[in-house]
């Protein structure tokens, strides 16, 4: 057996790392908590959000609506009575 073939058959000798076959070969578990979460519960709270967005959307929309049609009435009003001063005189 060369040297070359002895480094391969045994990665961490002679101050050799892995190579990424070796890494990619091998199963290593992950130790820690339980990370997994149910595809339903995920795809529940995206719509969630989704929804929560749209309805303050919406409801900033509404808000704005309203300020302008205020606006309007104002701008109507102060029209209206300019017309009203200016063909009286």
């Amino acid at each position: 057996m060369s040297a070359d073939q002895a480094a391969r058959e045994a990665p961490g000798a002679a101050g050799q790392g892995t190579t990424a076959d070796d890494r990619g070969a091998t199963f290593r578990a992950v130790e820690g908590g339980n990370q997994m979460q149910s595809g339903e519960k995920l795809l529940v709270e995206a719509y969630a959000f989704i929804w929560i967005v749209v309805l303050v959307f919406v409801a900033s929309m509404f808000r704005r609506q309203r300020r302008l049609d205020r606006r309007i009435e104002t701008l109507e009003t102060a029209l209206q009575k300019a017309r009203a001063k200016s063909g009286g005189d």
